[in-house]
């Protein structure tokens, strides 16, 4: 809809680039402003921002080559563009997982904060998606759909998802947090909140969608079926938490 936000001679300023930064950026300025409660000072806070950010790039960009063999690429603009977003939260969890052994950091309080961001950042970025015509939806009917894709009415699937996340957001900080932050609930459960949230949402969001995304199993996409081993991983740690209680 809006690829180029802005041309400066011969560089070209991408929305999606510019959107996918202001989210990063919110969910960072959210993470310091909270790094009181997280017990941490400015610069730790900084170096769990840069592993965490590291690892997701690493393994965004490793899932989409997985997906997608034939994209592979050494080039700069394979670098900008085509990222899964499983692979980038695998990536993430596990470089911050190492970053915290390394520093001798609580992982669970860690990934209970960053993931609360991580649902700020992408509910922003994924707005990124619909000025660069991506992840777009099927045809629909409704008074609100959007051109995109040669369809003058398409599900804005990525508006969707957008909501949907910040939506995420709002119920970790304001019911999830809380609950750990007093003992009623322990470290990680918000981690594992947000992952069956998003997982639920993705579920559902997919069937909207319209763009080629892999081969389909059973009727459902490959994000749909991550989605199902997300929430089924979660809730099966989750009952051998509860067991060792």
């Amino acid at each position: 809809m809006l690829p180029i936000l802005l041309k400066l001679g011969p560089l070209d300023l991408s929305t999606y680039g510019v959107l996918v930064a202001l989210g990063w950026l919110a969910g960072v300025r959210w993470l310091i402003s909270r790094r009181a409660a997280m017990g941490l000072g400015e610069e730790q806070v900084w170096g769990i921002v840069y592993w965490v950010f590291g690892g997701a790039f690493v393994g965004g960009k490793i899932m989409y080559f997985l997906v997608t063999p034939g994209s592979f690429a050494f080039t700069v603009e394979a670098l900008r563009y085509g990222f899964v977003f499983y692979g980038g939260l695998l990536g993430g969890l596990a470089a911050g997982l190492w970053h915290a052994h390394r520093c001798k950091l609580a992982f669970l309080k860690l990934a209970d904060w960053c993931a609360t961001a991580l649902a700020l950042g992408h509910g922003i970025g994924r707005l990124g998606c619909l000025a660069a015509g991506c992840c777009y939806g099927r045809h629909t009917d409704l008074p609100w759909g959007v051109a995109l894709a040669g369809d003058s009415s398409r599900h804005p699937t990525q508006v969707y998802e957008a909501v949907l996340n910040l939506a995420l957001f709002a119920v970790l900080v304001r019911w999830a947090l809380p609950r750990v932050e007093d003992g009623r609930w322990r470290p990680g459960s918000v981690l594992a909140a947000y992952v069956l949230g998003y997982a639920m949402l993705r579920f559902a969001v997919e069937f909207l969608r319209g763009d080629d995304r892999g081969a389909f199993v059973a009727g459902l996409s490959p994000s749909q079926w991550v989605a199902l081993a997300a929430a089924t991983a979660t809730c099966a740690a989750l009952a051998v938490r509860k067991k060792s209680i």
